[in-house]
């Protein structure tokens, strides 16, 4: 491979510090480093329509936002619910509820029913009533609002009132995944490759709870039939660090204090007011589902990651998934992110090729809730079956012998490729050699009289010289 990793990670004494490696955040606000280091972890993006059928069933399950909400609830007065809603619900609630029902008729149905789960999610609108409230507000200030304050008033409202059965994790530091490209690494490139780390705003993960039963309790356990016959042990028996199954098994930087898989279903980031451009926030995502699309590749889990920026008042999706393509009768890996152009501009390329939710506007919050709830619930169902599906699998074949498990992190430090060197061609013959050559074959006797010559005035002497001596 044209990459290469020492066993170290300590840089050497003389590195100076124009020499080491640029940060996930930087990379990302660079387009131009963002673009080596995609090439080298063979990213590409795609449109929704690349998206492979298995995908895409775990897709539409996320942005399933149509009919989700009862009709019952913005009829007034003329049903028993409604006017019990009146009664118990602020007025400028319910005009809420109105005026997203008129600009985006199909979040209600009238075939969902007003039971207890359509009761709790009426409590979590209240709390995305007040989060627009204060979109609003901000929106309609004179004043600049930095991220935070959107995060603060905004933002974790949202987050809150629509995770409840997965696992948020704020700041949390995760793992990069080693280079897979063979291209040929140089100076420039090694400072984007050798970051091993990247602190996305927040994540989504599956509750480890949920795999423990399945994945990991047993002696012949999928983990511990995994960790038994990982390649990345040494022949000591001592696990490797960095490159242990117990590194593989977790996206965290941290190793977690149990034997046990931590996998995220999604991350997302806040856009910084130093960036200028959402570019940057949606490329630093892009580098978080990257690095848990490896670890699912590892593992053999046949699962999409997601990803959402957050920018000033507005939302972006994004989802991405990998594949194992045929390039030279070679098998190649690829990780593809598809932006979320929304329900019909799908497959459609535009100038923006994202669908932006306002969360100023009633409809768009809610639906920025729906998503969430939706990912909330997708990660501890569908997503949690794939990957005890997919896990299970692995250690099946890893145990019969027909498959072994991979590293994908970032370990050791990447180097610049060595330059192979070519088989020298025979040099021509120099111009005055050629003529020197030319003269002796066309003269042979004056050369040898005169190298004779030599020899023996070269002889007699000295033997004159000692006889005169004795």
């Amino acid at each position: 491979m044209s990459f290469s990793s020492s066993s170290s990670s300590v840089p050497t004494k003389n590195a100076s510090t124009n020499e080491r490696c640029r940060s996930a955040s930087q990379v990302a606000k660079d387009v131009h480093s963002f673009e080596e280091w995609q090439v080298f972890q063979n990213c590409e993006e795609v449109l929704s329509f690349d998206m492979p059928e298995t995908i895409r069933a775990h897709t539409s399950m996320v942005f399933k936002l149509d009919g989700q909400l009862p009709h019952v609830w913005i009829e007034g007065k003329k049903t028993k619910i409604g006017r019990s809603l009146a009664r118990i619900v602020e007025p400028e609630f319910l005009a809420f509820l109105t005026t997203a029902e008129e600009t985006v008729p199909g979040l209600f149905s009238e075939h969902v029913p007003h039971d207890a789960e359509s009761v709790g999610v009426l409590r979590d609108l209240q709390n995305i009533f007040t989060a627009w409230k204060s979109a609003r507000q901000m929106r309609e200030s004179t004043r600049q609002w930095s991220e935070a304050d959107y995060a603060t008033g905004v933002y974790n409202h949202v987050r809150r009132a629509s995770i409840r059965l997965s696992e948020p994790r704020a700041q949390c530091t995760i793992a990069l995944p080693h280079p897979v490209s063979r291209h040929k690494v140089t100076p420039d490139v090694v400072r984007i490759l050798n970051g091993k780390t990247a602190k996305p705003d927040g994540a989504l993960f599956l509750p480890t709870r949920l795999l423990v039963k399945e994945l990991c309790e047993r002696k012949d356990s999928p983990y511990n039939i995994l960790h038994r016959n990982s390649k990345t042990k040494q022949r000591s028996g001592a696990a490797n660090r960095e490159s242990s199954f117990r590194y593989q098994s977790t996206i965290c930087a941290k190793l977690p204090d149990a034997c046990v898989f931590e996998i995220a279903s999604a991350f997302w980031e806040d856009k910084k007011p130093c960036q200028n451009v959402l570019g940057a926030a949606y490329r630093q995502n892009r580098m978080a589902t990257t690095a848990a699309l490896r670890q699912l590749h590892a593992l053999d889990v046949a699962a999409p990651i997601f990803g959402l920026v957050w920018a000033e008042g507005s939302v972006r999706a994004h989802a991405d998934w990998w594949d194992v393509n045929t390039e030279d009768s070679e098998k190649v890996l690829k990780i593809y992110s598809a932006p979320y152009g929304g329900p019909s501009q799908v497959g459609r390329r535009e100038s923006c090729p994202f669908h932006q939710w306002n969360l100023a506007e009633p409809a768009d919050i809610i639906q920025v809730y729906l998503l969430m709830r939706n990912l909330d619930h997708w990660t501890a169902g569908a997503f949690r079956d794939a990957v005890i599906t997919g896990i299970t699998g692995l250690a099946q074949r890893v145990e019969a012998g027909e498959a072994h498990a991979v590293a994908w992190r970032r370990k050791g430090d990447i180097t610049v490729s060595k330059a192979r060197k070519a088989p020298r061609a025979p040099a021509a013959p120099e111009p005055e050699l050629l003529v020197q050559v030319t003269v002796k074959v066309e003269d042979p006797a004056p050369a040898k009289r005169k190298t004779k010559g030599k020899s023996k005035m070269r002889i007699t002497t000295p033997r004159t010289s000692i006889g005169s001596v004795h």
